[in-house]
């Protein structure tokens, strides 16, 4: 049986890792929805030296802002109690904005994000940026930053690739976030957006999640970086 370490708001398996996953669900998850519907599982059943974590935050932390910094506070803990230095974080739907949010905080944070479904901003905000020719042609042109939902999107538009996260994007063509995905498909090849049929929901994304995880992202990602 794999080694558990219990950290705050988390709940981390396996020993001796030399990466710490991160998993981040959505609005109205749990945590425990990724070892219920075998995301943890099909981890560690392919024997990779890592542990997986999970972090949870109800949706008053997304509504005054406080999430990329509690979410922080449990990376750190769960990096205290593994004693792990390299970091991945996964995420569905607004899990992803809380990561993209804790990346712009702490640019060296993580190695590698794989995104599910992506919530990142209103579906209007989302629909302008589409209608403008894409996320960085939007940011030359939008001069209304203040906004939360601007100033974030303006950041991850205007961040050089090489000071983002190597990413893999996964999306579902009937999501009514579908656009979202394409979005980001102005910060990272083609061959790194991952779609199947299907909307908003676990199907989609436990399929996703085996696609992702069946391109062996952590070495991938290494293999490129060099």
């Amino acid at each position: 049986m794999p080694r558990r370490v219990e950290a705050a708001g988390s709940t981390t398996l396996t020993g001796n890792p030399t990466i710490l996953l991160v998993m981040v669900p959505g609005m109205g998850m749990q945590a425990g929805d990724f070892q219920a519907k075998g995301f943890i599982a099909a981890v560690e059943q392919r024997r990779w030296p890592v542990t997986v974590t999970t972090s949870e935050h109800k949706a008053d932390a997304y509504l005054d802002g406080s999430v990329e910094v509690r979410l922080l506070r449990d990376i750190d803990e769960a990096q205290r109690a593994t004693g792990t230095s390299r970091v991945w974080m996964a995420g569905i739907s607004l899990g992803c904005r809380a990561i993209l949010g804790c990346v712009r905080l702490r640019p060296d944070l993580a190695e590698g994000l794989l995104l599910l479904t992506p919530y990142l901003a209103s579906t209007g905000l989302i629909a302008e940026v589409a209608g403008t020719g894409g996320l960085r042609r939007w940011a030359e042109m939008s001069r209304e930053r203040d906004e939360p939902d601007r100033a974030f999107l303006t950041w991850l538009a205007t961040t050089a690739p090489a000071r983002l996260p190597w990413m893999l994007v996964g999306h579902a063509r009937e999501d009514r976030f579908a656009n979202t995905a394409a979005m980001l498909a102005d910060l990272i090849p083609a061959e790194r957006m991952i779609g199947v049929p299907g909307g908003h929901d676990w199907t989609s994304w436990t399929l996703l999640w085996h696609l992702m995880l069946e391109q062996d992202p952590f070495g991938l990602a290494a293999s490129e970086i060099v």
